[in-house]
């Protein structure tokens, strides 16, 4: 409402009506793997909402498992809690530069580089450590 253009970013848990399948899919580097994410994307009430999609995060809790975001009961964690973070991460930071969206009549195409993150708990904090390494330290 201020004129400012905002994206949020989160795992796809689910399937979600309203988002669809951008076809835009990155390369992130997760414990000794590379992992292709795709990401899917709504525009709701002026915010790009984008869900990272990979089957770490689906297969953990869509929709019959009974399963928590975090583990299988409350206070239980999945052993892959790291790495499905990791990868969150590294897919929301690029995110702003590689997808092309066009839903707003004040914006339009990839958001860049001049862009403000807020890192959000505990499963984001990732993101401004891989901002120094692997961003600020190749000038990005």
């Amino acid at each position: 409402a201020r004129g400012h253009r905002v994206m949020t970013i989160s795992p796809r848990y689910d399937q979600y009506k309203d988002a669809w399948d951008t076809s835009v899919a990155v390369e992130v580097k997760v414990g000794d793997s590379i992992e292709i994410v795709r990401f899917f994307h709504c525009y709701k009430r002026g915010v790009d909402r984008v869900f990272v999609d990979h089957p770490m995060f689906l297969e953990k809790v869509w929709g019959k498992t009974g399963s928590k975001i975090y583990g299988p009961k409350a206070g239980l964690d999945y052993l892959d809690n790291e790495l499905r973070f990791s990868l969150l991460c590294q897919a929301a930071l690029e995110a702003p530069k590689v997808l092309n969206l066009n839903s707003s009549n004040y914006f339009s195409g990839p958001y860049g580089e001049d862009v403000l993150f807020i890192a959000n708990d505990w499963h984001t904090a990732l993101i401004p450590c891989y901002l120094k390494s692997m961003y600020q330290s190749r000038g990005i």
